[in-house]
């Protein structure tokens, strides 16, 4: 009976696991999509007017801060799947 209890515990202990790398493959995935996006902003920033520039460079703050704190998240649930 220990035994089976045993397993069943490592079992979900992996499953765990593996739902935090699938959970930080995400979080890598939206960090990428927000930095192409803030490159794309960036882009249309520089062929803009003075508003359109505005608004393009608050665009592309708001992709980079955001790949930041996906990037940031998807390293705490690696480092949570590693313990």
């Amino acid at each position: 009976m220990k035994k089976i209890a045993f397993a069943l515990i490592a079992s979900l202990a992996v499953l765990g696991a593996q739902a935090q790398v699938g959970k930080a493959a995400d979080q890598a995935t939206d960090a990428a999509q927000h930095k192409i996006d803030q490159k794309q902003a960036e882009s249309k920033a520089k062929e803009s007017g003075p508003i359109g520039k505005a608004v393009n460079n608050t665009k592309a703050e708001y992709h980079k801060k955001s790949a930041e704190h996906d990037a940031k998240s998807a390293k705490k649930s690696l480092e949570k799947a590693g313990s």
